[in-house]
């Protein structure tokens, strides 16, 4: 880093809520749950099937995760998508997030 570019720890330290760590400044549990929801309730429409549903993970920087099952997606393969506290942030991921060490892995 350059002496112009700002300090990322303290940067990061500015995003952090002043008491709660694991959630950004500003978080609005309420507003986020509604959000989150939604997207649950969209993707059931979607894919026409039920999906499991984990929200409010505590002490982690992700809100929650909606699983689509194999059986209704074309490949047969289930789609994990996990969502962010910090902004509208999400992944999308085929089978279960972190579990692959690449794409081609990830593809094989």
């Amino acid at each position: 880093m350059t002496e112009k570019e700002p300090d990322l720890p303290e940067l990061l330290r500015e995003l952090d809520h002043p008491e709660w760590l694991e959630w950004p400044r500003h978080y609005n549990r309420a507003e986020v749950a509604a959000l989150f929801g939604s997207l649950v309730a969209r993707l059931e429409e979607g894919f026409a099937v039920s999906c499991s549903a984990e929200q409010d993970t505590q002490d982690s920087s992700e809100y929650g995760r909606v699983v689509i099952p194999g059986d209704a997606t074309i490949c047969g393969t289930r789609i994990v998508v996990c969502v962010s506290k910090f902004g509208s942030l999400a992944l999308v991921c085929a089978d279960n997030p972190g579990a692959f060490l690449g794409t081609g892995e990830a593809q094989a």
